[in-house]
This record gives C-alpha cells, structure tokens and sequence, in this order.
C-alpha cells in the first residue's frame, strides 16, 4: 500500500513539475482526417492542446465535453486543439465519433500517424495533454477547469 501511494504522488509530481518547465516541441507533419496536410510548427502564432486520446478510454472520453467548452469560449482567439486518436483496429471509430460529437477542432486520425506521435511524444498513457505555445511546450498533465484557466492565462 505505501509503495502504491508513493508512486502515486511522485506521478503528481512529475506531471505538477512540468508545469513549472518548458520543452521544445517535437515538430511533426501528419494528414489530419479530412486529408489536409498539418504541421505543428505551422501553429506556432497560437497556443494548442496537443490531445493524445482514443475513443475506447473513459478518461478521454469524459474530457471531451470540456474540450468542446474549451474550443467554443477560445474560438475567436489565437487557439486551437490538435487531438491524434490513438485507436485499435479502424479509424473509422474515431472519424465518426468525432463528427458524432461535434469536435471542431483538427484530429489525425490515421493509425500509423498516430502511432509513430505517441512513440516520438512517448505516450505512456491516455488521455495525455500538452499546452504548446510558440513552439514550446508548456504545461501537460491538465484536465477539466485547470486545462481551462491554463489556456486563458496563456491566451
């Protein structure tokens, strides 16, 4: 029990301390799902989630309602999400979940694409979110109102 609470709160930590720290991003050039070719640099003039998500994790899927709030009260600023769906299988799933639910925003949907991101972002689970601004790397590991106030201050 003391090693599972330990390794919880040294979890905190890590995720807490990169807040406190700024990482240059990991450029990438990808198809997002309606075809369009995006590169990550491109959006350097805004601040962007970077999203690792898939529609299988509860987690993921529970954050998407702030997501949609996110990219609606932000969508007149210099803003944007970038979510890579990292899915099993298909990605038809994701392509018709994110039009199911309205996600407005760009997603890289395509199984290889996806996958060599999270091996270059190495993505040791989801959901995993990044705040970039001007080609650096921020904050991650924020969720709900804290992703939310983050942005707001950035923006």
């Amino acid at each position: 029990m003391r090693k599972i609470i330990f390794l919880s709160i040294l979890m905190i930590f890590t995720v807490s301390a990169l807040d406190a720290q700024v990482y240059d991003i990991i450029d990438f050039t990808a198809n997002d799902m309606n075809g369009n070719k995006i590169k990550l640099s491109d959006f350097n003039d805004k601040v962007v989630i970077l999203d690792f998500w898939a529609t299988w994790c509860g987690p993921c899927r529970r954050e998407i309602p702030n997501l949609i709030d996110i990219k609606n009260t932000f969508k007149n600023e210099k803003f944007e999400i970038i979510s890579i769906a990292l899915e099993r299988g298909s990605s038809e799933k994701a392509v018709r979940f994110v039009k199911e639910n309205k996600m407005n925003w760009v997603h890289i949907t395509d199984i290889e694409q996806a996958t060599e991101l999270a091996r270059k972002y190495q993505i040791r689970y989801i959901p995993t979110m990044y705040i970039i601004k001007n080609g650096k790397i921020v904050a991650a590991g924020l969720s709900g109102a804290a992703l939310k106030r983050k942005i707001k201050e950035l923006i």
